[in-house]
């Protein structure tokens, strides 16, 4: 087990990993208001530029490895893990994005620390502890806080409640199959290929039964092709960073989505948050104070 000193330097020599994936994951959000205020579709959006991502990065993982082996236990991997940590999670925060504004998905970022703990303890892959307990109680509370704010009716706003939760409950779900699961001695690039490409397939299967709008390419496209680019970087660094962090340290990358994307809905699009933020933001930065001066967790090694 670390001592809290031995876990706080772990934190600082992973943080750059922490904030380029962060950044680079929460680019997509205010990529996808541009794109649609050109007429690009959310599945447009979450389709095209995960395909193209997919396939730079398995030409880059051909280029440099080859194929590896056995490809039958790694395509599994990145069909869960595309689903878990991209399909579902992306296509709904930038739906959320275009329904409620950059700002306020952003805000489902919060969240995935949480209740990546919170699976992590409902599989007792870590024994409980009354600080990381506390920490979800806090997060939690956060959550139920900005929602308050929101000034909700149900009645037109149960679909961004909801969504606001479930993004970050699929996250986390990823985040602990990836670390328990992700096969071992396989490049990158390769594990980052097949979970976009694994994404890819799914949403273009999802846009015959979806109720969204394709849209247009033509005014959109240099939106989505610096979100393609984004999701090379961002997935590089996603994987170095999953394979040097436990769980729920490796979730603290949401916060730093976050930030991105709560910076661009203020700075570059003018929108304005609920008077509840900055104290739901308090008792979720309190959270973390708490996650990182608990006892590791003990479930980073991946099944064979």
């Amino acid at each position: 087990m670390q001592t809290a000193d031995s876990k706080s330097r772990s934190l600082i020599a992973i943080a750059p990993l922490l904030v380029g994936t962060g950044v680079c994951l929460g680019l997509g959000i205010p990529f996808a208001k541009l794109a649609g205020a050109q007429g690009a579709g959310v599945l447009l959006f979450a389709t095209l530029p995960t395909a193209v991502a997919g396939a730079m990065l398995l030409l880059l993982g051909l280029l440099r490895a080859g194929v590896p082996a056995p490809p039958a236990v790694l395509l599994r991997f990145g069909i869960t893990a595309g689903l878990l940590g991209h399909a579902l999670p992306m296509s709904a925060l930038y739906w959320l994005t275009a329904r409620a504004g950059a700002s306020f998905a952003a805000l489902a970022f919060t969240l995935p620390a949480v209740f990546t703990l919170a699976i992590v303890l409902l599989l007792r892959l870590e024994p409980p502890t009354f600080r990381r307990a506390a920490a979800v109680a806090l997060g939690c509370a956060g959550a139920a806080l900005l929602v308050l704010g929101r000034g909700l009716s149900f009645s037109d706003d149960l679909t961004d409640v909801l969504l606001v939760v479930a993004i970050p409950a699929s996250i986390a779900a990823g985040n602990v199959y990836r670390s328990r699961c992700m096969p071992p001695g396989v490049d990158g690039e390769w594990l980052s290929a097949v979970t976009l490409l694994s994404s890819a397939v799914m949403l273009a299967g999802a846009t015959a039964v979806a109720p969204f709008s394709i849209g247009s390419l033509a005014g959109a496209w240099h939106w989505l092709a610096a979100q393609a680019l984004a999701l090379v970087v961002g997935y590089l660094l996603y994987f170095a960073l999953q394979r040097k962090a436990e769980p729920v340290t490796f979730s603290f990358m949401g916060y730093v989505s976050m930030l991105t994307g709560v910076a661009a809905g203020t700075l570059v699009f003018g929108e304005h948050l609920p008077w509840s933020t900055v104290p739901a933001l308090v008792l979720i930065f309190l959270a973390l104070l708490l996650l990182n001066t608990s006892p590791a967790a003990i479930s980073r090694a991946p099944r064979p």
